[in-house]
């Protein structure tokens, strides 16, 4: 929550009542004897509060503004010359308002260099300048001063530049609570060193403004002393906490200066205020660019962290995707492998496969001169099968078949489909197994295999030709068994054939 977030009346009338403190102060602690005013603070008051509040609420606060103004200068002007001082000062703010709002499209951040410089030109090269001519016109040509009019310009424009610099960054700080909350929930650590800051800081301005260390009694303490408390505060703390002691230290100057004493008094009432209003501007613009400079690294530094950190996350992130699609695409890879080496209707190996597989069973037999064979196995009568129950029956023979044939082989023999109802298997290691106890015994599995089709249940089954390895290539060995193949579907199918003359009698 914000002061600018207070009721519609209570605002205006609270900018109202802080703005004739300011004046007050400004007459009876920051003029000199001659009436010049080292720097008038109402000003910076109302300008804090127009930078809090939308340009449609601004015609109540200056309102009450030139009220205040009115009943603080009455008893010294008539109520036509105090109207028109509040007029000037109200434009002023107002204009300098509207143009730091348009040059950074918003809210001013006094944590930002730059809106602190666009602020720093506003106020002393444009706001300030033009207010003054105002200020100068009525002192010449209505209350007839004895003055020069560029000695009373000059005059308002440092004054009022003066008091803009040195309050509206603090004032407009305390008016968001949000920003002076965090001061107030420090730890005791912090709170004692902030105190001890301040001590130094006060401790400082006495020495410089009030002891009178330039006799020549005395060390001379350069007025540059006083940097060291808002600056270490600066640094340590927030902005807002360097901004009010650089503002107390500037009061401090001012009123020293008002009350003859300090190290800017000179023989003219004039130059004494001059000197104090530079060396309080100087001041308080270099407290305000540390302060803000070092928030900003702070900020950039904590930004970059929160980069680092969400680059590290995506980077994880990014790793995590790219190590689930590299499995993605290694599992896609191995799924691809496995439908081009496998038949997709039955799930066995493809004729590319046993293929492979064959010329290998070939290069390993000439290693270890251990013979394999082939049996080559075609459903009888499946043509009869697709067309007379169609091609949908067809295919649920041929799985059936290939689901029979696999439960009664080995898990070290290859089976494969070779295309369309022609089989093969691999049978490694061949001197080994009796081969027409295997056949007859696929000769039987094939036989109990039923499919079933509507009311009836389809009976299978298959012919077989057996070869087997002796030095000859896997295309001989596949010639041989589909010889054999050729025997056993002439002589009635059914049954299993050697590539030699030797037979195995079909099953009763």
């Amino acid at each position: 929550m914000t002061l600018s977030r207070y009721p519609f009346t209570l605002f205006p009338l609270a900018t109202a009542l802080l703005y004739y403190l300011g004046a007050y102060i400004g007459v009876h602690f920051a003029a000199l004897e001659s009436g010049i005013v080292v720097f008038w603070p109402p000003n910076a008051i109302l300008l804090a509060a127009l930078l809090c509040r939308p340009v449609k609420s601004w015609p109540p606060i200056v309102l009450a503004v030139i009220v205040a103004e009115v009943a603080a200068d009455v008893p010294a002007f008539t109520v036509t010359e105090a109207v028109l001082f509040g007029m000037i000062n109200a434009t002023e703010c107002m204009l300098a308002a509207a143009l730091i709002r348009y040059a950074r499209g918003g809210a001013v951040d006094w944590k930002d260099p730059a809106d602190l410089g666009v602020f720093l030109v506003t106020v002393f090269f444009i706001a300030s300048p033009l207010a003054a001519v105002g200020g100068a016109s009525v002192y010449t040509f209505i209350l007839g001063s004895d003055s020069p009019f560029l000695t009373s310009w000059r005059l308002w424009w440092i004054g009022d530049a003066t008091g803009l610099i040195i309050l509206t960054p603090c004032m407009h700080m305390m008016f968001s609570l949000a920003e002076a909350r965090p001061g107030l929930n420090l730890p005791a650590s912090k709170q004692l060193e902030l105190l001890v800051a301040w001590v130094i800081g006060l401790t400082i301005c006495f020495l410089v403004f009030s002891a009178n260390l330039q006799s020549e009694n005395y060390l001379a303490l350069t007025p540059l002393a006083v940097l060291l408390a808002p600056v270490w505060i600066g640094v340590r703390f927030s902005p807002l906490a360097s901004s009010i002691l650089a503002a107390v230290v500037a009061l401090y100057a001012a009123f020293s200066t008002a009350a003859g004493i300090g190290p800017f008094i000179r023989d003219q009432q004039d130059q004494s205020a001059l000197l104090t209003q530079e060396f309080t501007v100087l001041f308080t613009v270099l407290v305000l660019y540390i302060a803000a400079f070092v928030h900003q690294n702070r900020r950039k530094s904590t930004e970059l962290e929160l980069a680092l950190s969400e680059l590290r996350q995506l980077n994880e992130a990014l790793e995590e995707r790219v190590q689930m699609r590299t499995e993605e695409l290694s599992e896609a890879n191995q799924r691809l492998q496995q439908l081009a080496l496998t038949d997709e209707l039955t799930g066995i190996y493809n004729r590319r496969k046993i293929q492979i597989l064959g010329q290998e069973e070939v290069e390993r037999s000439q290693r270890t001169q251990r013979p394999f064979c082939i049996l080559l196995l075609d459903l009888d009568h499946f043509k009869q099968i697709n067309d007379r129950y169609g091609h949908d029956m067809g295919d649920r023979c041929l799985q059936a078949f290939a689901l029979g044939v696999q439960s009664a082989i080995r898990t070290m023999d290859r089976f494969g489909r070779w295309g369309g109802e022609e089989f093969i298997i691999i049978v490694p290691e061949s001197d080994t197994v009796d081969l027409a106890r295997l056949s007859q015994k696929l000769l039987d599995r094939v036989r109990t295999i039923a499919v079933p089709i509507q009311d009836e249940q389809l009976s299978l089954s298959v012919s077989i030709g057996i070869a087997q390895w002796h030095h000859n290539s896997f295309d001989k060995l596949l010639s041989e068994a589909d010889q054999a193949l050729y025997r056993a579907k002439e002589q009635g199918r059914a049954r299993a054939e050697f590539s030699t003359t030797e037979t195995i009698p079909a099953p009763d």
